[in-house]
This record gives structure tokens, C-alpha cells and sequence, in this order.
């Protein structure tokens, strides 16, 4: 299969439905892709287990700020040099780019890189939709290092860290670099063997993107269409309502918490605690989606995501709850993406089993 101009807009309204409210500016990268696309023709997806087992496999992305990039949009040098620089290091030449997580824009960069490089684009995941961290993947579930990872910036910088303790000190490590990359990078990561690519990424995450995104355009047509795509995606409305708050504030790893009163019970409000995803929703009292479950805010009328930047007072949404990809059920990944490592605490006899 490959993906080529005509599936831009659908594979763009896909991941950002993904995103989960988070995930960066997918409209801005989507045009980027498009002209991408235009110049170097469409990328070829294809399947780890289409690899020899010992072939090196290079997850990409682009880490930092998305608002940052906007001002100092990538060429696609940066993208080519990170997978230069790894591949020098290791020694041996990449066989095939990865896709390092479907949800936002990131998604749309690992196509664009493709284009870029030349290079066939495994069709698969480490995250299944979009969490802020690079530790937050399945790949690190199984075990796998996220490092060496190299970073390049538009200006031609270029960092490569070669080890680190773990996983979560080379999230601290690359966060620590970017300030001085000037606030993104194109990010190589997590390099690996197609065998362990086969084995622990989340499978066809693209096409599946692609496919929602199809659906959801369909859905933003006709009533009949959003109940289809939430049977064929298992997932559930949970409330339908007009924002009448929204509270940002400074705890850590949280960015604030809103309130949605129902739509025909005013006394009825549901409270989505964010952070640069939608995390926890709470409809009096009891928790009815929480990562690493998607939750989406909807648009009422137009039935098109918002993101937990653009989400103001006075909207009319639909909050949907999207079940997450089975890797994530087992208890080492959900430890990764639980409401506590986003520092929210949740009592134990709100807690219910949402991932069964």
C-alpha cells in the first residue's frame, strides 16, 4: 500500500482524532505533507515481518514544541540527518523507517520523512494514539531502549545520546537538549531489530488511522454515520454538553481540569481533568474513561476533535471514550500511562476496569 496525496486529509483527520486533544497542530504539518508528497512521490507502507529479523528499523518524530516548529518549519535535512547519524553510529544501514507515534502530528512527520528519505514506512506504532513523553510507549514495556537517539535542529545542530540509565532518564535527557535546539528537533529513536518491531509495536496503525479518519469525515455528515462509527470503533458517547469552565493550573504534568454541564440535566456535569492530552472524565463523581483510554472532545455541530488547547467556555461537545490498544492492558505498559504518572491520584473505589 502506499500513501500518497489523496490520503492526506483523511489520514490528518484520523491521528488527530487520536491525539486525544493533544498531539500538536496537524493541520499546519498536513499541508506540509502535502507538498511533501507532491515533490517525492507517495511512501510505501509495508509490515515488519516483510523485513529479515536483524534488519535495523528507525522510529522518527519530531520532539518539542509543534508551535515552535510553525515558526521554523523543517526542510526535511533535519529528518535525513537523524537517520545518518544513527546509522553511522550503529554501523549498519536502516532498512526502514517506523512510525514512532500515530496520535497528532507526529503521525503525518513519520510519512513526511519517508518521502523525504526514500525510504519504505513500517506500518506500526510504539504509542496507538499521542502521549507527551518518550518514555510512554509499549516499546519500553518490552524492554526496549530508547537509546541512541539523535536530534537535529533547521540550523544544522545535531546531538546524539548515546546511552542512558533508562528510558526515563533519556525523556529527561532530550528535554534537557531542546531549550538549546531551539525548542524542536527531528528525533530518531527507540532503534531496533524488525523482529522486535514485529513483535511489540502496535500493527497498522496507519491504515487503521487512515480508516478513521474516513469514517469520522463520514460521521461529520450525517447523524446516522457518527452512531456507525462508534459501533465499528466499540466506542461510547459519554456526555453531550456545553463547557462552562475551564481552569488551568501549574501542578505537574497537568494542565488543568474542565466542566461540561449536560446538555438537558444542568445538574448533571462531567469534569475532564488535561494535561496536553484529554486524561481523566468524570461524570459526577464516577470515572468513566481514563488513559490510556482516547477520550475526545467533539464538536457538536461539525463533529470535528478539539484540542485541549482550543478547547473554550461556551462550546457544545460530545465527549466520546475510544477504547486504547490492547498493549496497553497488560499491567508493566498501563504503569507507564496510569493517572498517576500524569500525578493525578484516583480513589480506589472510583476505580472500575475500563480496559476489559
Amino acid at each position: 500500500m502506499k500513501i500518497g496525496l489523496d490520503d492526506v486529509h483523511d489520514l490528518a483527520a484520523g491521528v488527530t482524532l487520536l491525539g486525544s486533544g493533544g498531539g500538536g497542530d496537524t493541520a499546519t504539518v498536513a499541508r506540509m505533507l502535502r507538498h511533501t508528497l507532491a515533490h517525492h512521490g507517495p511512501v510505501t507502507l509495508i509490515s515488519a515481518a516483510d523485513l529479515p529479523d536483524d534488519a535495523l528499523v528507525i522510529p522518527i518524530a519530531a520532539t518539542g514544541s509543534i508551535t515552535v516548529m510553525i515558526e521554523r518549519l523543517p526542510t526535511g535535512a533535519e529528518f535525513r540527518s537523524v537517520i545518518q547519524a544513527l546509522t553511522e553510529y550503529l554501523g549498519r544501514p536502516a532498512a526502514a523507517l517506523h512510525v514512532f507515534e500515530v496520535g497528532g502530528a507526529n503521525a503525518l512527520f513519520a510519512v513526511a520523512a519517508a518521502a523525504w528519505a526514500g525510504m519504505p514506512l513500517i506500518d506500526a506504532d510504539g504509542m496507538g494514539r499521542a502521549y507527551p513523553r518518550i518514555d510512554q510507549t509499549v516499546l519500553n514495556a518490552a524492554g526496549i531502549s530508547a537509546t541512541p537517539i539523535a536530534l537535529a535542529d533547521p540550523s544544522g545542530n545535531q546531538v546524539l545520546i548515546q546511552r542512558a540509565r533508562d528510558n526515563t532518564d533519556a525523556e529527561r535527557i532530550l528535554r534537557a537538549v531542546l531549550p538549546a535546539l531551539g525548542g524542536w528537533a527531528a528525533t530518531a529513536v527507540y532503534p531496533m531489530r524488525a523482529a522486535d518491531a514485529h513483535q511489540y509495536a502496535i500493527p497498522g496503525s496507519i491504515t487503521a488511522a487512515l480508516k478513521l479518519g474516513r469514517d469520522l469525515r463520514a460521521a461529520q455528515r450525517t447523524p446516522w454515520a457518527r452512531v456507525s462509527l462508534l459501533g465499528k470503533r466499540h466506542a461510547e458517547l459519554l456526555f453531550s454538553g456545553t463547557v462552562v469552565e475551564t481552569l488551568r493550573h501549574p501542578r505537574p504534568r497537568t494542565g488543568g481540569t474542565l466542566t461540561i454541564e449536560h446538555e438537558t440535566d444542568p445538574q448533571r456535569s462531567l469534569r475532564v481533568e488535561i494535561a496536553d492530552e484529554y486524561l481523566l472524565a468524570i461524570d459526577d463523581g464516577q470515572v468513566t474513561a481514563s488513559v490510556p483510554d482516547i477520550i475526545a472532545l467533539l464538536d457538536r455541530r461539525t463533529w470535528n476533535p478539539v484540542s485541549t488547547e482550543h478547547i473554550t467556555c461556551g462550546r457544545f461537545v460530545d465527549v466520546v471514550r475510544f477504547p486504547s490498544p490492547p498493549h496497553w492492558h497488560h499491567a508493566e505498559a498501563r504503569r507507564l500511562v496510569s493517572p498517576e504518572a500524569f500525578g493525578l491520584r484516583v480513589l480506589e473505589q472510583e476505580e472500575r476496569s475500563l480496559w476489559a
